[in-house]
């Protein structure tokens, strides 16, 4: 699954069923960076260009999952398996990701 960043700034969830990848796509540039950051307040915090920690509920409490028990519980089994590589801070509830920026 993806959280994609539209050039319009919209935030959705794309891939929602693929649990064996995740990232945040972004349709823009590297120097959007500031305007990305703002789209995204509320659901991931970017600690460059490169990484992102996504909420997890904000995730979680997406109107297209969030009455989705079966979506519910694959998401706590994909954040245990990222969890011994260091891909969840459980401080910040949030899990890490890639960020790929598509012009």
């Amino acid at each position: 699954m993806f959280v994609k960043v539209t050039a319009d700034r919209r935030v959705v969830l794309e891939d929602r069923d693929n649990f064996r990848a995740f990232k945040l796509v972004v349709e823009g540039s590297r120097e959007d960076l500031d305007a990305v950051r703002t789209a995204l307040a509320g659901t991931a915090e970017l600690a460059d260009a490169d990484t992102a920690w996504i909420s997890e509920a904000a995730l979680r409490h997406r109107p297209e999952v969030a009455q989705d028990a079966a979506w519910q519980q694959s998401l706590g089994a994909m954040i245990e398996k990222a969890r011994p590589h260091g891909w969840i801070d459980d401080a910040r509830a949030a899990i890490k990701a890639h960020v790929e920026w598509v012009g």
